[in-house]
């Protein structure tokens, strides 16, 4: 299958890949009786791989990684807004330190040394980002059987917690505060008609849960007053600085119709009847004062942090993810299950809801403990009671109590 021959002071090795095309490869070095070393074994690897079907030309191995992120970047099939985003993060962080690397010399070691250097001047976040636009070209090689997997045990910075408690999440009666100061009283704003344009936006996230880019998307066709539903998803407005994308579905690949509470049809009646009384069927329902996308940076500077100093909330970080984590607070304290909250945040299963919010629900597992302990005594046998008596019960879970703080 592949041949050695000396010629001209060193070996050519000779063979043809499967396609039938011949190919020579040169070694200095050696006798002209005896090839050298490493010629003989390149000999009995490409015999091998041939053999096995696995042969790879050594210019496909040695392929710039810049040269093999190109076709591999072209060929995602991701939003307009993502690409946007990757683009940006490979050109920084990616290429430059990657770009001019042969894709066969590239080793865990390499990645875990880059990965680390990433992870002291960026967030876990954003280092799992960049990882990933250097493990897609690679697995794409694999695929091809060019290079072996080098993203293998990875060390990547640990993700923070999602889970949310009480501390991270407004109360009704602070939402219904910082609505209120979203108006701001001084004489020289309170005759504009633009001082309250955002009220119905910052109710609609407290109690309704929309993603930014969700709420922002709303048009007044999505809005159904008789049936008090409202649709989400249907198109988003993906905002990346001041670039804005226009795009179809939400973050889950789908749209969701929810029931709509009165209050909040009512606030969200009023918004159009006062702002966007011209408004067609696809215009969008909410928007800045010059009838352009309200831009999410200038809206939490200009909008809730000064609403959240007039509230009386000074020392609470309150963005638009704080009023969608205290929707689902709301949705838990009047008794909604959690696959209705799922369901109304958009959430692709139960199991993300109930790892984000557990510690929301703490009342809710308390009304179960006490309907469970009800329903025993009622259909339980006295006689099959623990023997036990309640002091001496008490005294061992006090003890037990103190050795768990310890």
């Amino acid at each position: 299958m592949a041949s050695l021959r000396f010629r001209s002071g060193g070996w050519d090795l000779r063979y043809r890949e499967r396609d039938g095309s011949e190919r020579t490869e040169r070694f200095r070095g050696g006798s002209q009786r005896r090839p050298p070393e490493s010629a003989l074994d390149r000999k009995a690897e490409v015999e091998m791989e041939l053999r096995r079907g696995r042969y790879v030309p050594r210019e496909r191995r040695e392929v710039r990684f810049a040269d093999y992120y190109a076709p591999w970047a072209a060929a995602r099939q991701i939003s307009a807004s993502r690409r946007y985003t990757d683009d940006q993060r490979a050109e920084k962080h990616v290429l430059p330190h990657w770009g001019d690397w042969p894709i066969c010399d590239i080793r865990p070691s390499d990645i875990d040394d880059w990965v680390a250097q990433l992870a002291r001047s960026m967030g876990p976040q954003s280092v799992r980002a960049c990882y990933g636009l250097l493990r897609g070209p690679l697995r794409r090689a694999v695929k091809d059987r060019i290079i072996d997997d080098p993203c293998i045990d990875i060390a990547l910075p640990k993700l923070p917690s999602l889970r949310k408690n009480f501390d991270d999440v407004l109360t009704a009666q602070e939402v219904d505060r910082l609505v209120a100061a979203i108006v701001d009283p001084d004489p020289r704003y309170a005759a504009l008609k633009t001082n309250g344009r955002y009220e119905a936006l910052v109710f609609m996230g407290a109690w309704l849960g929309p993603r930014w880019n969700e709420a922002i998307g709303l048009r007044v066709c999505d809005i159904n007053p008789l049936r008090k539903e409202v649709t989400f998803g249907r198109v988003v407005v993906n905002q990346n600085g001041s670039t804005t994308f226009m795009e179809a579905m939400s973050k889950t690949e789908d749209s969701r119709t929810v029931p709509v509470p009165a209050p909040v049809m009512d606030r969200l009646l009023a918004h159009l009847e006062e702002y966007r009384p011209h408004a067609t069927r696809e215009d969008f329902v909410f928007t800045s004062n010059r009838g352009t996308n309200v831009l999410r940076g200038t809206f939490s500077r200009d909008v809730l942090r000064k609403a959240v100093v007039r509230a009386g909330l000074e020392g609470r970080r309150v963005t638009w993810l704080t009023l969608r984590h205290t929707a689902a607070s709301l949705m838990f304290d009047a008794g909604l299950t959690i696959f209705e909250v799922q369901q109304r945040l958009g959430h692709r299963s139960p199991t993300l809801t109930a790892e984000i919010y557990t510690h929301l629900m703490r009342e809710r597992f308390e009304e179960g403990r006490a309907k469970l302990e009800s329903y025993m005594s009622t259909s339980r046998n006295a006689r099959d009671g623990c023997k036990a008596d309640q002091a001496t019960l008490s005294a061992v879970a006090r003890r037990w109590e103190r050795q768990e703080r310890k």
